[in-house]
């Protein structure tokens, strides 16, 4: 007579983290009014048109880093603080309708969580990624009207200053540049540097590559944030050439050819910037590097690379 026996599963089953999941509703509940406004944004403003990709990009980059978000029971009382100070700055920003407050402070709240619930080592995995979502937020009017006059007189003066290198007789009035050959006739054509033309959308849009970029670069957080603040005159410069190009479309050929080269240079100047922003990352890192390896050298520690 043989008896039927039932293996016995004697591997632990892990158990689900009560306040995680509550955590998670809690985020689901918070975010999806959120998402929903900005989705319209991102819709209506072409500046922003890239907000639903950052989502996406900083969603695989917290994948990519599954395998450090182990353990869920750490209860650490920073991450508890960050969650409060984060739910008070939420709340502030629905009583006084600050839409571009609302995200962040939802950022805060779920990198808190992630603190909270899985200490120093998810935290430090999340906040690279989270931070990411920072660049698909409106700016604020008052900053956007802040920033965008100078950038308009800096982009008008640098695509003087770059046409008259080409050749062309520009007379610069503000924003307004006209090509003159003759003071006493009529510009042969001219432009009027306007706010969507002052540089802000490739700033935005390059500040997010530049985030990235920064991101997978291996040198230390000074010199990651070098990286950051490097856009800025990376985009007025290539603002300012494409100002120069449409300007030179413009005399020598026609005003047509012009609004052309206007309406669709965007995108290369942005590749051409990104592809220099590589450029700085691979100088950053071969700089770094050999100092390190030079270091290395001057206190008798030979780099294992050399063994």
């Amino acid at each position: 007579m043989s008896e039927s026996t039932t293996p016995i599963d004697s591997a632990p089953r892990r158990s689900v983290n009560p306040a995680m999941v509550v955590l998670l509703g809690l985020g689901v509940v918070l975010w999806a009014p959120v998402l929903s406004a900005l989705w319209a944004v991102w819709e209506s403003d072409k500046s922003l048109s890239h907000g639903s990709l950052i989502v996406l990009v900083a969603l695989a980059l917290l994948w990519m880093r599954k395998g450090e978000f182990q353990g869920w029971d750490e209860a650490a009382p920073p991450g508890l603080v960050m969650l409060i100070l984060g739910g008070l700055a939420h709340m502030a920003s629905v009583w006084a309708d600050l839409e571009f407050l609302k995200p962040l402070s939802l950022i805060v709240m779920t990198l808190g969580g992630f603190y909270y619930l899985g200490g120093k080592p998810a935290f430090h995995a999340a906040v690279g990624p989270l931070g990411f979502l920072v660049f698909m937020i409106p700016w604020p009017t008052t900053l956007i009207e802040a920033i965008a006059f100078p950038l308009q007189m800096t982009s008008s003066s640098y695509a003087a200053l770059l046409g008259g290198i080409c050749g062309l007789p520009i007379q610069r009035d503000g924003v307004h540049l006209a090509v003159m050959p003759d003071l006493n006739q009529r510009p042969v054509y001219s432009i009027l540097v306007a706010r969507e033309c002052s540089g802000l959308t490739s700033m935005l849009v390059l500040l997010a590559v530049s985030y990235l970029i920064a991101y997978h670069t291996p040198v230390a957080l000074g010199w990651r944030g070098f990286l950051l603040a490097a856009v800025v005159p990376i985009a007025l410069l290539c603002n300012a050439l494409r100002l120069t190009l449409v300007l030179l479309a413009g005399t020598h050929h026609s005003a047509e050819l012009a609004t052309w080269v206007h309406d669709h240079e965007a995108p290369v100047l942005v590749f051409l910037c990104s592809l220099g922003l590589l450029l700085i990352r691979y100088a950053l890192v071969t700089w770094t590097q050999t100092n390190d390896q030079a270091r290395a050298w001057h206190y008798g520690r030979v780099p294992a690379f050399y063994r």
